[in-house]
């Protein structure tokens, strides 16, 4: 396994909310979910060489414009021509915060959007899924990309049939929960990363680190030996140079 200059990876995390610092030794995969959200991480992406950049519109965030698929002819030519971009993300559905068919009509229109981008641009996608995993993973079957189920909250089942097509990897955040449990259990380390995304579930991108303790319990490995896999499968999935 390569050395490299960073002791873990944090696959998913919002540094333009985060407090204080970034770590060095931690590799940071820093994510937008607006186009205000996505200037600033691209500004801290180039002022960090320990950080790496992920931008897209969330369905949360696409679910207030009605008129959604005007804007993000703006917001996407931004994205495309962001440096150092590795993805299109995070994109998705969310039908927890989406309470009508108009909310998720506009959510959809978004992610198939953006889908379309992340083909024409060659990049994967970081993908949130909140409540319409089953959406999500049969509208993905309908394109040719690589995807990261940030957060994953389905069954295990999906995240088998997720990885089995070979293009899915499954992020566990430091939040336990029976299901996620399973999906561990069952999934080839391989196909697994760790994320805090802090600042909403981890305070910051240290809280990785219990995502990485609890993927080691469960798989009933030594927790360096984790830490090493699951950072060498982060910066394969991301291409990270």
């Amino acid at each position: 396994m390569a050395d490299y200059p960073w002791e873990f990876a944090d696959a998913h995390c919002h540094l333009e909310s985060c407090a204080g610092g970034f770590s060095p030794s931690i590799l940071h995969i820093t994510c937008g979910y607006s186009d205000k959200a996505n200037q600033r991480n691209a500004q801290i992406a180039s002022e960090n060489a320990n950080v790496r950049l992920c931008a897209g519109i969330a369905p949360q965030e696409a679910m207030k414009y009605p008129d959604v698929k005007i804007r993000l002819v703006e917001w996407e030519e931004k994205i495309a021509s962001l440096p150092q971009l590795l993805a299109i993300g995070e994109i998705g559905l969310d039908f927890h915060w989406a309470k009508t068919q108009e909310e998720r009509f506009l959510q959809h229109e978004c992610f198939i959007s953006q889908l379309v981008l992340a083909e024409r641009l060659g990049l994967p996608v970081v993908v949130h899924s909140r409540d319409a995993e089953a959406e999500v993973l049969e509208i993905l079957g309908n394109f040719n990309l690589r995807y990261m189920l940030h957060c994953f909250s389905g069954s295990a089942e999906q995240a088998q049939a997720a990885v089995a097509g070979g293009r899915a990897v499954v992020s566990i955040p430091p939040m336990r929960s029976k299901e996620r449990k399973k999906s561990v259990q069952c999934l080839p380390i391989e196909k697994l990363l760790a994320e805090s995304d802090a600042p909403y579930i981890g305070k910051s991108p240290s809280d990785t680190l219990e995502a990485i303790k609890t993927i080691a319990e469960i798989k009933g490995i030594e927790v360096e030996a984790v830490k090493k896999q699951l950072l060498q499968n982060t910066i394969a999935f991301f291409g990270v140079k």
